[in-house]
């Protein structure tokens, strides 16, 4: 099963203070998925018909933390720490925590590669 979950402004502050995110995000289950991006992103569109598709079904239990970081007040001060602290610029950006250890980030990849790295 698949849980959607959202990262919000004081967690986006957070991270930014800390270059990660907390354990309210990262230990709240064996499985978690953090997905930065943008409204306008076809990418993420597509990730999140498959995220949705796949809801119930889901091989593998899974907590996804959503952060639209394009609609918050910290757009630009979060964009530019995602970019120089992360030293990523692409969208959108994923990062896998496993019993609360980060284990690799991407950017988009499809359902089944993103089940796959969580699987290992």
């Amino acid at each position: 099963m698949i849980t959607f979950k959202t990262i919000d402004d004081n967690e986006m502050k957070y991270i930014i203070e800390n270059k990660e995110v907390s354990s309210n995000v990262k230990n709240v289950s064996e499985n978690v998925l953090a997905v930065f991006t943008q409204d306008w992103c076809g990418d993420w569109r597509g990730l999140k018909r498959e995220l949705n598709a796949n809801e119930q079904n889901s091989d593998v239990d899974l907590t996804v933390f959503i952060c639209i970081y394009n609609e918050s007040d910290l757009y630009e001060e979060f964009m530019s720490f995602k970019e120089k602290e992360w030293k990523n610029d692409l969208i959108p950006y994923l990062r896998y925590y496993k019993n609360g250890n980060f284990i690799k980030d991407t950017n988009h990849l499809p359902f089944q590669r993103i089940m796959n790295v969580f699987q290992q």
